[in-house]
């Protein structure tokens, strides 16, 4: 059975958005993961509100393909300044301008 993560929001934090994921994995029990974007990466236009979401979900994705028993997944993560630039890079490319 595929596993299936489900977004289940963010919360304002004190320095960023914490963006949340229930990862439903039968057999195992579900598992809770979450997401820090600061609030400085949103203001410096390093990723735009409406992608949050969106990066941290493919990290996820990207982490459990390559997650092996030991040790397991850590819960909590905090998305660096380069992986918000490679995201932008691939999902939003600079417009070309044909004069």
């Amino acid at each position: 059975m595929p596993i299936r993560i489900q977004y289940t929001g963010f919360q304002v934090q004190r320095d960023g958005r914490d963006y949340s994921y229930d990862v439903l994995d039968p057999p195992a029990a579900s598992r809770h993961f979450t997401f820090a974007i600061s609030h400085q990466a949103f203001a410096e236009r390093h990723i735009p509100y409406q992608d949050a979401a969106d990066l941290c979900y493919q990290k996820l994705q990207k982490e459990l393909l390559t997650e092996t028993a030991e040790p397991p997944l850590r819960s909590h993560w905090i998305v660096s300044d380069q992986e918000l630039d490679a995201y932008r890079d691939t999902h939003r490319p600079s417009k070309k301008h044909t004069w």
